[in-house]
């Protein structure tokens, strides 16, 4: 009876071992589906549902896999494999608020393991949550110099509209790693904007050395030529990208800005065409594309161009009221401006004719305010006159009769004590 007992032992742990072997090979070879069907033949485990999840994890199935992992996590002594299984599952669906508690639950349990303190740096980085990201970004470079963690913190400072930090550890992401182009694009944007030509010619020109074929590089590089007044270098920049096929608006308008300057207005022309089928929204555009147009003999076409740009750059008489209305309430609020508060009427009014309320309150102004009553008698007159025939919808935003009752009596109470005044003096 003991010999048997021993040899079904022994056969059952052979069938097992079995089993577990090509598990492990279906695993190997990618065969996710025959390892689940075999998983799924063996006695329910921690183990076994924990490599079935992972399984689920890696055909895509995240939900399925989340659910296991969930139930093992929950299970007491579950392992760090088991939370940051669970935390990535959560994050490939999308739900990072999810994969933030995860990720925080196995760095408590581990504060000091790296790999923790990565993935939770990683996530409220996503999370934009990015004073926290540099706090722990800082922590991590105290103890460890990990050169990655210098391009995230140079994003977050980007955000928060420091460039000058953003650019000191972007710089250093870039002493570490000189071939990391998508972190130099980031710095030649800021030299861009910050007007540091020669700093962006010469990163590029760097980077250039040993990769020439990057689009992005080869752009900010000719972009920095042109900008430095370079134009013959930009134009072989530029027209090099523009030849391997890059219509770009930024590669059109700098490459035309650049024949524009060397007086090749035919070039010019063409190019800064192409820019303003792309953007017509920039001020500098109109002028170059207009001037272009008109030396290359397009000169109706200048014309139109030029004055469609001095369109945009007056404001709409609407825009203009809008500004002047608001001002003068702004005075309004302040009450000790009534000079001001009448001179931003006025200006509202000019813009907006019909705006007739404004003739009342610049009236009352001077009537109540600064005791001028012959200016006050000008507008309640000129107010009177403006009255409708018929009364309006007040929403319209037309006073209603009542106004011009009170502006014609104040205006004839005016006149008497104006006429007193001339017979006594």
């Amino acid at each position: 009876m003991k010999n048997s007992l021993v040899g079904c032992l022994l056969f059952l742990s052979i069938i097992l071992s079995a089993q577990n072997t090509a598990v492990q090979n279906a695993m190997k070879n990618y065969d996710y589906e025959t390892a689940i069907k075999l998983l799924s033949k063996e006695r329910k485990s921690a183990e076994s549902d924990f490599l079935k999840a992972k399984c689920y994890k890696c055909m895509a199935r995240y939900h399925e896999a989340i659910v296991l992992l969930e139930a093992l996590v929950k299970q007491e002594g579950t392992g760090l494999s088991e939370i940051n299984e669970l935390a990535d599952c959560y994050q490939l669906t999308g739900n990072f608020k999810k994969t933030k508690f995860f990720y925080s639950m196995a760095l408590q349990t581990v504060p000091e393991n790296r790999f923790a303190q990565l993935n939770y740096l990683n996530i409220i980085f996503r999370l934009r949550e990015w004073k926290l990201t540099i706090q722990l970004a800082h922590a991590i470079l105290k103890k460890d110099s990990l050169p990655t963690i210098f391009p995230l913190l140079g994003d977050c400072f980007v955000q928060l509209s420091k460039p000058d930090s953003a650019v000191y550890y972007y710089q250093k992401g870039m002493n570490f790693n000189s071939d990391d182009s998508s972190t130099l694009s980031k710095l030649s944007k800021i030299y861009l904007q910050s007007e540091k030509y020669t700093e962006l010619v010469d990163s590029t020109a760097r980077y250039m050395h040993s990769d020439s074929t990057n689009q992005i590089i080869n752009q900010y590089n000719g972009i920095g030529h042109c900008m430095k007044r370079n134009y013959s270098r930009a134009i072989y920049r530029l027209n090099k990208l523009f030849q391997a096929g890059d219509s770009s608006y930024l590669t059109n308008y700098y490459l035309g800005v650049s024949f524009f300057a060397t007086k090749d207005y035919i070039m010019a022309y063409d190019h800064l065409s192409q820019a303003y089928k792309k953007d017509s929204t920039n001020q500098n555009l109109f002028l170059y594309l207009g001037k272009s147009a008109i030396f290359s003999g397009h000169q109706k076409q200048g014309i139109e161009i030029i004055n469609k740009g001095l369109e945009q750059l007056i404001p709409k008489d609407s825009v203009l009221f809008s500004y002047y209305y608001n001002i003068s309430v702004g005075y309004n609020r302040l009450f000790n401006n009534p000079l001001d508060e009448i001179k931003y009427l006025k200006l509202a009014k000019r813009y907006k004719p019909d705006y007739d309320f404004a003739l009342y309150t610049i009236a009352g102004l001077y009537d109540m305010r600064l005791k001028k009553l012959e200016e006050a008698l000008e507008y309640y007159n000129l107010f009177v006159e403006g009255r409708p025939k018929k009364k309006k919808d007040v929403d319209n935003k037309i006073p209603t009769i009542s106004y011009y009752d009170a502006a014609l009596r104040r205006a004839d109470e005016i006149k008497a004590e104006l006429t007193k005044k001339a017979k006594n003096r």
